[in-house]
């Protein structure tokens, strides 16, 4: 009774094997005559659109293996992305405002943000002093000395 169910198991096991080669390379075909159409199609959108001045999204090949291909969308043209803030272009690093702020005296996190920004220092982060403690407690060229921050 065992090896029967076991044999049954087993035929049932290379069946199913072979319907799902069968279904991988069904599939790989389909998805090689489906990326020559959009290869195509976006060739001639590309034109199209080169003349219009929009961005078209290009078609990657399809994957080995009979996965599905990633899908790209296009960027639009003129939008960023929402939430994302564009980096400032500061002459000095923070590190050198830090420095050029605590020449003459050890400062405050808060004493020292402002003496940064007033150096001319932009921050875009939402909380500005979170970046400004980060660089005052990881940096070996700044010490801390009781709450003040000064050169080391």
């Amino acid at each position: 009774m065992k090896n029967d169910m076991l044999q049954q198991f087993v035929s049932l096991r290379v069946k199913l094997l072979r319907e799902k080669a069968e279904l991988i390379s069904r599939l790989s075909e389909l998805n090689r005559v489906l990326s020559e159409e959009q290869s195509v199609a976006s060739v001639s959108k590309a034109g199209t659109a080169a003349k219009a001045g929009t961005a078209v999204a290009k078609v990657p090949a399809p994957a080995r293996g009979g996965r599905k291909p990633k899908v790209v969308a296009a960027a639009p043209a003129a939008a960023g992305r929402p939430g994302r803030r564009k980096r400032a272009q500061n002459k000095l690093s923070l590190k050198q405002a830090v420095m050029a702020a605590t020449k003459g005296n050890p400062l405050s996190r808060q004493d020292l943000l402002r003496a940064v920004q007033n150096l001319g220092y932009v921050f875009t982060a939402k909380d500005p002093l979170n970046s400004l403690s980060t660089l005052l407690y990881s940096d070996k060229d700044i010490k801390n000395m009781g709450g003040k921050f000064g050169p080391a």
